[in-house]
Order: structure tokens, then C-alpha cells, then sequence
């Protein structure tokens, strides 16, 4: 699974180059131009920003946190791609209504109205621009015990925080607000199933293993979801 923009990322675990794989490969195969950009919204610190730099995408980053902004901004590719923004995801704006993707990869769970924020993706992409959105299943094993578990539970009993998260959603839900948000699904993906578990994750044969198991359950046993989405011609 070694890729060579797989070195541009701080990566380590399997399924983050899994889902990191997903998406490249969803651009290539969804894409009907040669030269494209797009967005990748709530970018963190670059990891799936500047791989597609990387293989010729015309990229900008938005993230709430200027750290992360300010740690991408170190490993840029040239002096004007990826162009990376301290924007809120829920407002930000962009003066642009024609990108040919948006990548919401791990942010709608973070967000406390990701309608707020698939609209404003709608907005700027154009007609019949690609979404790939990557959200944990909130009633999947992931999200039981990093955020159920933790808020109910463990952060009550000790000095961890509660879970980051302020949005769980089964499949249907998110499949729902994304349709509401004018757009189709195309495709979904699983991530992983049990790999995330300390115990475990240090284990390349295991996270491989689990990954693929992960593709053949059913969605409601899964970690999370992979999603290739398509807005609505107007």
C-alpha cells in the first residue's frame, strides 16, 4: 500500500492511508478534466492538502486552528499551492463558486451545524463538482468508546476531556444531510472496524487485516464511512 505521496503526510496508522487512498483514487476515477481545484475543508495540518498538491491539483486548505495553518504552511510544495486559510468551517468564504472537488474529511462530527457547512460547499463547487466526505459511524465501535464510553464514563471518572466530537451520525443520517444539502451519493466506503484500539494499532498485518475485514461487513458494524458524493446540476 506504499504510494510515494504517501510520504508527504504525518501518517502512521493503516486506515488513515486507507482513507487518504480513497480519496485520491475517487478524484481520478470521478473527473472529467485533466487540470482541477479544490478544497479541502478543515485541513489540519496538510495530510491529504498536500499529497494532491503533490500530484498536480490546484489545492487550498481551511482550518479553524492557526497551528495546524501554520505547520502546513512549513511544508509547502511551492510558494502558491497549496494556498492555506485560518477559516471557520461553518463561514467561511472563498469568493470562488466553481471548484471541481471538496474534501470534508473527519470535520462534520467536529462541527455543531454541518449543514451550515455542506451548504457553503455547494456554493462553491461547480455544477456537478465532486464531495468526498469521511465521518466516523457515531454508533460504531470507534465512536462508542472515544466518545460514548468516554463522555458518559471515563471523563467523568478522571482528568481526560470528553470527546471532541459534538455530532454522531448513523449512516442514514448522514446520508440524509448530505442529499439536503443538494447533492448525490455516488458511493460509500468503510474505514476500519477495531484497528483504532491501542493494543492493536501497532500492528501493520493486524490494521491490514481489519481494514479489509471492515469492507465486508455490513455498515452498521463499521468505524466509519467513506463517502463520493456529486452536486445536483442546477
Amino acid at each position: 500500500m506504499i504510494k510515494q505521496y504517501h510520504e508527504y503526510t504525518n501518517y502512521t496508522r493503516y486506515v488513515d492511508f486507507k482513507r487518504l487512498d480513497f480519496i485520491i483514487q475517487s478524484i481520478i476515477e470521478n473527473s472529467d478534466k485533466n487540470t482541477l481545484e479544490g478544497l479541502d475543508l478543515g485541513c489540519g495540518m496538510g495530510n491529504i492538502t498536500i499529497p494532491l498538491a503533490i500530484l498536480g491539483y490546484r489545492m487550498t486548505g481551511i482550518d479553524i486552528s492557526p497551528k495546524n495553518i501554520n505547520n502546513a504552511k512549513s511544508r509547502k510544495i511551492t510558494v502558491d499551492n497549496p494556498f492555506f486559510l485560518v477559516e471557520d468551517a461553518e463561514n467561511f468564504s472563498l469568493g470562488k463558486d466553481n471548484l471541481d472537488f471538496v474534501i470534508c474529511s473527519e470535520v462534520l462530527e467536529h462541527l455543531n451545524s454541518p449543514h451550515r457547512a455542506l451548504n457553503l460547499i455547494n456554493k462553491v463547487l461547480r455544477n456537478n463538482g465532486l464531495l468526498i466526505v469521511t465521518v466516523p459511524n457515531g454508533y460504531g465501535p470507534y465512536s462508542l468508546i472515544a466518545d460514548h464510553l468516554r463522555n458518559k464514563v471515563i471523563s467523568r471518572i478522571s482528568n481526560i476531556k470528553p470527546s471532541e466530537h459534538v455530532k454522531t451520525f448513523s449512516l442514514s443520517n448522514i446520508c440524509n444531510l448530505i442529499e439536503e444539502a443538494g447533492f448525490d451519493i455516488l458511493k460509500i466506503n468503510h474505514s476500519d472496524f477495531i484497528s483504532f484500539l491501542p493494543v492493536l494499532v501497532k500492528s501493520k498485518r493486524f490494521c491490514h487485516l481489519d481494514c479489509y475485514l471492515a469492507d465486508k461487513l455490513p455498515s452498521a458494524f463499521v468505524s466509519g464511512y467513506f463517502m463520493i458524493c456529486r452536486k445536483k446540476s442546477e
